[in-house]
């Protein structure tokens, strides 16, 4: 693919997900959701799922109205994956350009994709679009139901 396509494609994505953003803004909201089944799909795809405290945030890179972000966090809890409770995690989070810093502050639940460079073979780790979530304890009980232990 070229360069000139995969811009095009790029922003036919951005421009879908814009017009969907404001229905999705009102349901995070509600502190009761999401439902237990649609985190356990999200859960099912990625390869880590924790609750975070957020130390730092940066923007590494733009393209026309995208902005990708190196979030340097610790773990309050695993659910999922490698990372043990005060483990350092870093990743990577693309957003629409604008966002504001303090979006990525405080504690959230993430869910991320192990990803790999394809030039260099280094591994990384990329939240799941749209799956980012504030923190409440509804949610981090349905993940523990989902993890398999309650605590």
């Amino acid at each position: 693919m070229n360069l000139t396509f995969r811009l095009k494609l790029l922003l036919k994505i951005l421009f879908v997900l814009l017009l969907l953003l404001p229905a999705c803004v009102p349901a995070q909201d509600d502190d009761e959701w999401p439902s237990l089944g649609y985190l356990r799909s999200d859960y099912r795809e990625v390869a880590v799922v924790a609750h975070i405290r957020i130390k730092d945030a940066e923007i590494t890179s733009r393209i026309v109205g995208y902005e990708n972000w190196r979030i340097r966090a610790e773990v309050i809890e695993p659910f999922k994956g490698k990372f043990k409770q005060g483990d350092a995690i870093e990743y990577l989070h693309g957003a629409e350009a604008g966002f504001k810093q303090k979006y990525f502050t405080g504690e959230k639940i993430v869910f991320l994709l192990a990803e790999r460079e394809r030039e260099s073979g280094r591994r990384y780790y990329a939240v799941l679009e749209n799956s980012t979530l504030p923190y409440n304890e509804d949610r981090v009980k349905k993940l523990r139901v989902i993890r398999g232990r309650r605590r």
